[in-house]
């Protein structure tokens, strides 16, 4: 079990440490999170680790930290404690984080690549983070993504793996950002994914015309299948894990089982 000390520390005497995992959004709700502290105080010791020159290195707890730089507060409540290698510490890091306020997929990507830099195996990383290594090839995926496409995603318009998927299936640039923003108008997740199929299935027709095609054929392919509720609460937990819709999942395992036995080509 790891040895933890509490103590009130100086924030003059803590540096945000590399193996920090949340890079983006660090402003976002930072106001509200500032009033809390003002009115009840830090609820959550931040985490830390001493390091040889006297300092600490913070590990948990950056948005904390900042409310309380912010309002100008001299201490924060601490636990020190004492990590083997900095490849231990990001992995605390992204385990602590992912559970709370989500982390950006973004930081997930380069935390994942930074894991499997380390430790050289998808399983290793998986296993790690405490979670599958599905998630983990998603994560890594997503690096291919152009940045606009990813700021869709980082402004809720599209999710990470209808960006993926993009990416994955439409090589031209050009034409994948005019495809994600068709797809952005577009509500149900399902006339989504016919769109980019219609487009990896012909690249040479224009997005009015892919649309127009799409729209077609999401009209007469409408299946609907019933589930029990345990597949249902199933798919609800993936659908978090992979920041997928439900039907996308659906439609991909359907896709895959129907191709593992021959009946796509």
């Amino acid at each position: 079990m790891r040895k933890l000390r509490f103590e009130y520390l100086p924030l003059d005497k803590i540096d945000i440490s590399i193996s920090n995992v949340r890079k983006a959004n660090l402003e976002e709700d930072l106001d509200k999170l500032k009033k809390s502290i003002e009115e009840i105080g830090v609820q959550q010791p931040v985490v830390l680790s001493k390091k040889s020159d006297g300092r600490f290195e913070l590990i948990i707890g950056q948005r904390r930290f900042l409310a309380c730089k912010e309002l100008g507060l001299e201490e924060i409540p601490a636990l020190i404690t004492e990590f083997k290698s900095e490849t231990e510490a990001v992995i605390m890091s992204f385990s602590e984080n992912i559970h709370r306020l989500d982390l950006e997929y973004r930081d997930k990507m380069q935390v994942a690549m930074e894991l499997v830099n380390r430790l050289h195996s998808l399983d290793k990383v998986a296993k790690s983070l405490g979670v599958s290594a599905q998630t983990v090839r998603n994560y890594l995926g997503y690096s291919a993504v152009p940045e606009p496409i990813k700021r869709m995603v980082d402004e809720n318009k599209l999710s990470a793996s209808t960006a993926i998927r993009l990416a994955k299936n439409i090589p031209d640039e050009e034409k994948v950002l005019k495809i994600a923003e068709k797809i952005k108008e577009t509500p149900r997740s399902e006339e989504r994914g016919v769109i980019i199929d219609i487009a990896r299935e012909n690249p040479r027709k224009s997005t009015e015309e892919i649309v127009k095609i799409a729209k077609e054929r999401s009209m007469m392919r409408k299946i609907t299948i019933h589930v029990t509720q345990r597949v249902y609460e199933a798919l609800i937990h993936v659908s978090k894990e992979y920041q997928s819709d439900k039907e996308d999942i659906v439609k991909e395992a359907l896709e895959d089982w129907l191709t593992r036995r021959g009946f796509v080509k």
